[in-house]
């Protein structure tokens, strides 16, 4: 347990359970549970948007053909009403209302998975074990590239190796034809040990890495694409038929903690 000062300000005087609840007033929000946390966009220059506070910077694929490197950090997006610059009064109000903010939020990537790292790795150590809830969406699979594989693969080991999460949101990107799919243009649980051994589809297997969960959400968010007329195309379409079944039951046959 950390060891502080003894307290002169008035507000560390006030009894702990008075002070837990000031901080869920300033730090929490009923209506909102997520919080999005975005790269800023690096063709304009909002660092200074962030105080003095120091962010890890870090760069990404930024134009519009996402064939540029450029360097950035990250933000909240929207803020639902809280008030975070508490956490910088001082150490022991910090390590005190720290566990209320992170704790009662969802941490949201969407597809900047590029800030997952640096955001978490900024945090104190106190502050990181308190997250037990992150989404991340994964890119289609036409549209995946070298860079996105690696990124993937390092948030995934993260994740696995210094987070002890509860819930894991994970929205992938697929494909839907005009045309109706049928029952048998989807895979079952059982085919995805094979597929996630396929070259490209590793990143399955990366996310199943994350163990001890007690819910993994599984969604599809798909958008349209031409009828398949190619064997990678039909293998996306079906793929992208069976996220929120067969995958999603592959997935937490990996990922869930064993029932007691």
């Amino acid at each position: 347990m950390a060891e502080y000062p003894i307290p002169t300000a008035p507000f560390l005087r006030v009894p702990a359970e008075i002070r837990l609840i000031i901080y869920k007033l300033l730090l929490t929000d009923q209506d909102t549970e997520v919080l999005s946390i975005r790269n800023d966009d690096p063709s304009t220059d909002d660092r200074r948007k962030h105080g003095e506070r120091c962010r890890s910077q870090y760069r990404i694929m930024a134009d519009r053909f996402r064939a540029r490197s450029m360097e950035t950090t990250y933000s909240l997006a929207f803020n639902p009403g809280i008030f975070p610059s508490i956490l910088g009064v001082n150490r022991m109000i910090h390590d005190e209302a720290s566990h209320v903010l992170y704790s009662a939020h969802t941490f949201d990537f969407g597809l900047d998975v590029e800030a997952v790292i640096p955001f978490l790795s900024d945090l104190t150590p106190l502050a990181r074990s308190s997250i037990k809830r992150i989404n991340i969406v994964k890119r289609a699979l036409p549209y995946s590239k070298d860079f996105d594989r690696c990124e993937w693969r390092n948030v995934c080991a993260f994740i696995s190796k210094h987070m002890e999460l509860v819930q894991l949101g994970l929205g992938i990107l697929g494909g839907k034809p005009a045309i109706q799919w049928e029952a048998t243009d989807t895979y079952k649980e059982s085919d995805f040990d094979l597929i996630s051994e396929i070259e490209g589809m590793e990143w399955m297997s990366q996310v199943a890495e994350i163990k001890g969960l007690q819910e993994v959400d599984v969604k599809a968010y798909l958008q349209h694409c031409p009828p398949p007329c190619s064997n990678a195309m039909t293998f996306f379409v079906n793929f992208s038929a069976s996220i929120e079944l067969g995958f999603a039951a592959f997935l937490k046959s990996q990922m869930l903690a064993p029932a007691f």
